[in-house]
């Protein structure tokens, strides 16, 4: 015999009462309400999986690794000329007037800081970018998983991160990854250098909560 796990999630949806009053009192309120409530058929689907290697997904982390390189090589290139303008400073120290000494040094220090600052905003941009193509994919999911369930007669869908056991028959992760593909093959990434500014820092806001 199979052995078909209910998730705590679902448990804990249920009055502790009502349970007791249907079984202790049969002819309750109670228990004609319980016998009036659907049957719950559970399908289950690994989103983890379907966000790894559905055809939209891997399209929109190619794009951001585009983007992440870029920076990457830009972020390399600003660090070798920091670097040796630190080291031309540093000879200049003896050399130069100490309040002539000291501007070049703040100056230095100014590009510095303007310098992470581009960095950080480069990467809430990105950061931003990722999570609106992620969240179309995932609005895309539980439009499929609704339609899907619907044809076999599922009335509850869940998440397979939030069950331990489950029987197998209850996965329907492999037509909803089928269904997803033929409809949202491709996802538009927007580009991170066009990205309003106030979008961006509500995405790290909202990563920071």
């Amino acid at each position: 015999m199979k052995t078909i796990a209910i998730s705590r999630t679902f448990l804990t949806a249920l009055s502790v009462t009502t349970l007791m009053l249907a079984l202790l009192v049969p002819g309750s309120a109670a228990h004609a309400q319980a016998e009036k409530m659907a049957v719950p058929v559970l399908g289950v689907v690994d989103t983890d999986r379907i966000l790894q290697e559905s055809l939209a997904a891997k399209g929109v982390r190619l794009e951001r690794d585009k983007y992440a390189n870029q920076y990457q090589a830009q972020v390399k290139e600003m660090e070798g000329t920091l670097r040796t303008e630190d080291q031309e400073l540093s000879q200049q120290r003896g050399v130069l007037a100490p309040e002539v000494f000291q501007q070049r040094a703040q100056g230095f220090q100014q590009k510095l800081a303007d310098f992470q600052t581009q960095l950080q905003d480069k990467q809430e941009r990105l950061d931003f970018a990722f999570q609106q193509a992620m969240q179309e994919i995932g609005n895309t999911i539980m439009v499929v998983s609704s339609e899907i369930a619907k044809e076999r007669g599922i009335n509850a869908v869940m998440a397979r991160s939030q069950l331990m056991i489950f029987d197998p028959s209850m996965d329907i992760t492999v037509p909803v990854l089928e269904k997803l593909n033929e409809r949202l093959a491709s996802v538009a990434f927007q580009n991170p250098e066009t990205l309003q500014r106030q979008g961006a820092e509500g995405a790290a806001a909202g990563a920071a909560n």
